[in-house]
């Protein structure tokens, strides 16, 4: 708009300038109007100058505003009287935010271990008729547990007579010793089964317990057997089968191969790959005779006490004896601890599960994760395909030889240096990178048993660590991936709903479409008579045309011939009056 009226101002003006020196002869209505054209582009300019200086005027303010809330939400700062100003007292700046974030993360990743506090022989009253549930933690005249705490619930019995893992619940009243909570997640028909059985002595815990490599290694025996209960007396069970009244019976030789698949993942913890798994403690044994000393003690998984450096590697005083490389990659057999393989189809295939269903798999299509003890049905089945393991990281780890001196930087600290001849122990990535690079020989390959981290169960892993860097693997736990499951299988609902809807409104608009098209072709024999009518008529009017045309070309060669006549005539009438009556002599414009 700006730009419209300094063209109309310019354009104003220059009339009025040229108005100006046509008219400069004399004072005329030329002279008068040019004077006001330049009066009025000369006000409208004064104008424009009025309106930009207030327009920047207010985007000064406009821009001060903007920097000023700024200022207070970045540095915490208020203005102090002009263009000063000084921190705020009731806010904090991002800078000093982020610093207590960190001291809080420091805090959270000391506190968040199985350090937390518990309390044994509570009653656990479940909800019911829209009442939240109750527990009341004997032996206690208060508890300083708060509301909003998140608890978790154990049944003190053996698995064997029904006891379970109750859930987690969030703290909504407390009421000296007796609490109310509610599930953190939604309850399904399996939880509200498992809260209906009685259950009068239960364990609360304030966190989970992370796994350790020792938690299989022993476990003891309650005093009295195995199906004792308090004060070792023997629980109540039915004489014709053995199992406590309301309780379902568990199948013992499912319990037992649960329990021998954990021994086995105790027992290879540690172990090399490419031969037979050492005793424990043969590689302490082998160092220590290398080194001349005695061998240490062995631990709970079958390992030695090597050194471990803050970047999660390990590196011990000596070269650990040779042993064959096996890559985990290359095998034919699925990797320990490997569940999962990425599958490549080379051609066609109908697959059809164990339970029925069935997946049609095009030729060139990648099943990003195929279980692999499905692998081998899956070739019987016909299918061409390739396969790579799916890996997780830290389950294999390598040892490495320092063939040349190297350097890891550090967040915090000076760096880890390792001079040549150096050993250490990475995962099995880091010792790939580092042979890529030429700095280190690779050595044994071992497998390490994944830790089971029962709050990351639950509740996920976070995306970013302690440093603010994203990881590379996001974990979801139970109670997220149910609420996803529930959201989807909504949201698929929804959408099963509306294709309905729009199948009906498909076949109505097909419906009348079809009626649409019944029209069209009724209406197509007119519109070819009105085709060949119309022709006929382009026809007739062409041929006007060329006659018209005919006719204007004579009119135009008349009208040439009259007015070559008529310049002839007033040729002679001008000469004829100038004979007879000579024009006046023009007099002298008078001096100014």
């Amino acid at each position: 708009m700006t730009l419209i009226l300094l063209a109309i101002v310019g354009v104003v003006f220059l009339l009025g300038a040229i108005a100006l020196g046509i008219g400069h002869k004399g004072w005329n209505w030329g002279t008068v109007a040019a004077g006001w054209l330049v009066l009025l582009s000369a006000l409208g300019a004064i104008f424009l100058i009025a309106m930009l200086g207030q327009r920047e005027r207010s985007w000064r303010n406009i821009i001060k505003t903007y920097e000023t809330n700024l200022a207070r939400e970045r540095d915490a700062l208020v203005p102090a009287g002009g263009s000063t100003l000084r921190p705020d007292a009731t806010q904090k700046s991002l800078a000093a935010l982020g610093q207590e974030r960190a001291r809080w993360q420091r805090v959270r990743e000391r506190i968040n271990t199985w350090r937390g506090r518990h309390w044994d022989n509570a009653a656990f009253t479940p909800p019911a008729q829209g009442q939240p549930a109750s527990l009341s933690i004997e032996g206690l005249e208060s508890t300083t547990l708060n509301p909003g705490a998140e608890i978790y619930l154990f049944d003190r019995r053996a698995v064997e007579e029904g006891g379970r893992y109750l859930g987690a619940f969030r703290v909504e009243a407390v009421d000296r010793n007796v609490l109310s909570i509610s599930p953190l997640s939604t309850p399904d028909a399996a939880d509200a089964r498992l809260w209906a059985e009685p259950r009068d002595a239960v364990d609360v815990y304030e966190t989970l317990p992370v796994d350790r490599a020792m938690a299989f290694s022993r476990t003891l025996q309650p005093a009295g057997g195995e199906a004792a209960g308090e004060g070792g007396a023997a629980a109540p069970t039915d004489p014709g089968t053995g199992v406590m009244p309301g309780q379902r019976r568990i199948d013992p030789e499912a319990m037992l191969k649960h329990v021998e698949e954990r021994l086995e993942q105790v027992r290879l913890h540690d172990q090399p790959l490419g031969g037979s798994p050492q005793p424990p403690g043969a590689r302490d044994a082998a160092i220590a005779a290398e080194n001349g000393a005695a061998a240490p003690p062995p631990d709970n998984d079958g390992g030695g006490t090597p050194t471990v450096v803050e970047d999660g590697s390990t590196a011990s005083p000596a070269a650990e004896p040779a042993v064959a490389v096996a890559d985990p990659e290359q095998s034919d057999e699925p990797p320990r601890g490997v569940r999962w393989a990425r599958v490549t189809l080379a051609a066609d295939h109908d697959y059809t599960w164990p339970d029925g269903t069935t997946s049609r798999f095009r030729k060139g299509e990648t099943v990003p994760a195929f279980p692999v003890d499905q692998l081998a049905r899956l070739r019987d089945s016909g299918a061409d395909f390739t396969s790579a393991w799916i890996i997780p990281p830290g389950l294999y780890w390598a040892t490495v030889t320092f063939t040349q001196s190297h350097t890891f930087p550090r967040l915090q600290g000076t760096p880890l240096e390792f001079p040549v001849g150096a050993t250490a122990e990475f995962d099995l990535d880091t010792a790939r990178a580092l042979v890529a690079q030429g700095v280190a020989t690779l050595g044994q390959v071992v497998y390490r048993r994944p830790l089971a981290d029962g709050y990351t169960a639950l509740r996920g892993a976070g995306s970013v660590d302690a440093a603010g860097a994203r990881l590379p693997v996001s974990a979801r736990g139970m109670v997220v991936i149910r609420q996803i499951l529930r959201d989807d299988i909504a949201s698929i609902l929804s959408m099963t709903e509306q294709l309905g809807q729009a199948r009906a409104n498909a076949f109505n608009e097909l419906e009348l479409r079809q009626q649409e098209l019944a029209d069209l072709e009724a209406d197509e024999v007119e519109w070819k008579a009105d085709v060949e009518a119309a022709g006929k008529v382009a026809e007739a009017f062409a041929l006007r045309t060329e006659a018209a045309g005919r006719e204007l070309s004579k009119a135009e060669e008349t009208i040439v011939a009259l007015g070559r006549e008529l310049t002839a005539a007033s040729r002679e009438l001008t000469a004829t009056i100038d004979q007879t009556s000579p024009a006046p002599v023009v007099p002298a414009v008078p001096g100014r």
